[in-house]
């Protein structure tokens, strides 16, 4: 099973949480969220990854244009989007860019963007916001790719892990801090979701 730890706000947590193991890496532009940098920011721990560890720019463009300057800006390997219809994620990913959709965990909605996305991202309420929900009602099957998030942490992942997604993402589960990673944490998580 994939991991991916998001919210990365700073270069240290960035490299420890590649040496242990994470797959992909998350990195916030939303103006206005906690965990928000900056592009430069992003592309400068970008830049400095090694290039076995995935770095996604999070973020919520207006339309396909946007979201390709966004990416070429941060640097960053694939975007995961909040936004976006089907016409344009389909823009974006013909451009060579890889894309994450988030949906809630509802078949309607997943079944509407399954064709036009990489990978879906399923997480209740508010993105971001480490809002957990009943996990066993995610419906992975309708899709290729399905990443399941939003408070996960170590005492609950196995919840999420028993539906088999192809990802758990986490971001406030493992931190010691709003914006700074546990590498205790980290290492916990990663090795549950692998064992």
């Amino acid at each position: 099973m994939k991991v991916k730890i998001c919210g990365i706000t700073n270069a240290e947590d960035a490299f420890a949480c590649e040496d242990s193991g994470a797959d992909a890496l998350g990195f916030v532009h939303v103006p206005g969220r906690r965990r928000s940098i900056p592009l430069d920011r992003i592309a400068g721990i970008c830049s400095s990854l090694g290039p076995m560890t995935t770095s996604v720019l999070v973020c919520m463009p207006s339309d396909d244009r946007t979201a390709l300057d966004l990416v070429e800006r941060s640097g960053g390997d694939i975007i995961q989007v909040h936004s976006l219809d089907p016409r344009s994620l389909d823009s974006v990913r013909g451009s060579g860019i890889g894309v994450i959709r988030a949906v809630r965990p509802d078949r309607d909605e997943a079944t509407t963007y399954a064709e036009h996305a990489d990978a879906l991202l399923f997480e209740n309420g508010v993105p971001g916001t480490g809002t957990g929900f009943d996990y066993s009602q995610t419906p992975v099957d309708c899709c290729r790719r399905a990443i399941i998030a939003g408070g996960l942490n170590i005492d609950n992942l196995e919840r999420a892990k028993v539906m088999k997604p192809y990802a758990l993402d986490v971001s406030s589960g493992v931190e010691s801090a709003p914006g700074k990673k546990d590498q205790e944490l980290v290492r916990e998580f990663i090795r549950r979701c692998r064992q």
